[in-house]
């Protein structure tokens, strides 16, 4: 995993009050959920990451996540290889536990370090993530042969007759 060691609440307080910054770049492949939604594609390719720690409204440590690149996913429609652009800039607020959450009133979402800290790489990941679509497909993508399958007077409609008896009930 990416960024793998696990930063304490009181290493984050401190990072905080000092507008810390950390920055890395990684290959996709270092990220086991990223390499596997790209399934071998493209997992050469490097994505680049910032961490910046400040103080939120309510005292808890607030930290900008960022990242760039891009991901070469395969296209839900033809299967054949797209790249996704990822621009991902979040703002979270770090709690220590679930009951603080209570306490956040700022406009942020919030994550919740828990007992072993908090862990950036995965928070990165969360963020990469949930920024992506659904289903990625190409632009303007085609599917030879859709056309025909959808209107062959030869295609199987096992239903087709089944408004008809409803009917006659």
């Amino acid at each position: 995993m990416i960024q793998g060691s696990a930063v304490a609440i009181p290493k984050l307080r401190e990072w905080a009050g000092r507008h810390h910054s950390v920055e890395a770049t990684f290959a996709v492949g270092d990220s086991a959920r990223l390499a596997e939604l790209c399934q071998g594609n493209g997992l050469a390719r490097r994505l680049h990451a910032s961490w910046s720690f400040e103080s939120g409204l309510e005292g808890f440590p607030l930290v900008r996540v960022r990242a760039t690149g891009a991901l070469q996913l395969k296209c839900q429609r033809c299967l054949a290889p797209v790249q996704l652009p990822v621009e991902v800039d979040s703002r979270l607020t770090v709690v220590a536990s679930e009951t603080e959450i209570q306490e956040v009133a700022s406009p942020y979402d919030t994550v919740v370090a828990g007992p072993g800290g908090l862990v950036l790489g995965t928070i990165l990941e969360d963020e990469i993530l949930t920024s992506l679509p659904m289903a990625t497909v190409h632009d303007e993508c085609t599917v030879s042969g859709e056309a025909e399958t959808h209107s062959s007077p030869d295609a199987s409609r096992p239903l087709a007759g089944l408004g008809a008896l409803l009917r006659q009930e």
